[in-house]
């Protein structure tokens, strides 16, 4: 599965309708996974308490003598965190048993599109992307079916808002995500420069094919689009997160 990538530092914009890379990604399926091309669609700070006003206190009427001002209450404001450096490697959806290697892929500069490992069982990190846990938007991509045999995000769209999502590290450390939103769209119509624009607040989104396969274009008709939030302090969305605007031509 693959989208095209915008030439801008900010943007990646989807080719939606071209996606050569991630053609043989997709086998025939339930759900075809295809996901997005590098460069196309599948290639707190917390605020302490003011500080006390400045303003000296009024005199008392009898002495006529100023009231000492009132120390000032200095807030300690949070260390800011260390962003994260080490690379993901291992990847956990407890709701759908996906249990999955992850392996950084780049640019495919000739497609325009993010590379994909050519592996139903390997789950696909864009190193152009953030680190997931950091400010921005970590992508990753796998096929749901590969060689005949069905891949790890063949289900991606069964998910529910809340599911978990466990990311681990290289240097052994893990953090856990929560869906916040997954939508099917028509290839011909995701809107690929926004999901894979990779500014923005910290989250994860992961992009797979979903049936019918097309023989003529070579790659599925659908996407998945799941997007988790880091657990620390994420709500369930209510209302629900509606789908993302479709990109006009």
């Amino acid at each position: 599965m693959k989208m095209n990538k915008k030439p801008s530092i900010a943007f990646i914009v989807v080719l939606l309708t071209v996606l050569p890379l991630v053609v043989a990604a997709c086998g025939v399926g339930r759900a075809e996974a295809e996901v997005p091309p590098s460069a196309s669609f599948f290639p707190e700070q917390t605020e302490g308490s003011p500080p006390a006003s400045d303003s000296v206190a009024p005199l008392t009427p009898t002495s006529g003598t100023p009231v000492s001002e009132s120390p000032r209450e200095e807030s300690t404001p949070e260390p800011e965190k260390e962003p994260l450096v080490a690379q993901p490697v291992w990847m956990y959806i407890p709701a759908l048993n996906v249990d999955a290697e992850i392996q950084d892929t780049g640019t495919d500069y000739i497609l325009d599109s993010m590379e994909i490992f050519p592996s139903g069982s390997i789950i696909s990190w864009w190193r152009e992307s953030a680190i997931p846990g950091n400010e921005g938007n970590a992508i990753f991509g796998g096929h749901n079916r590969w060689g005949g045999a069905n891949g790890q995000l063949l289900y991606l769209d069964t998910l529910e808002i809340g599911d978990e999502l466990e990311i681990v590290y290289a240097d052994g450390s893990n953090l856990k995500f929560r869906l916040e939103s997954v939508f099917v769209y028509a290839l011909a119509t995701a809107p690929g420069s926004v999901i894979m624009d990779v500014s923005g607040d910290a989250r994860v989104t992961i992009i797979t094919c979903k049936d019918p396969f097309n023989p003529r274009t070579g790659t599925s008709d659908n996407r998945i689009i799941a997007i988790f939030k880091p657990e620390d302090g994420f709500v369930i969305p209510d209302p629900p997160i509606l789908p993302f605007p479709l990109e006009r031509e």
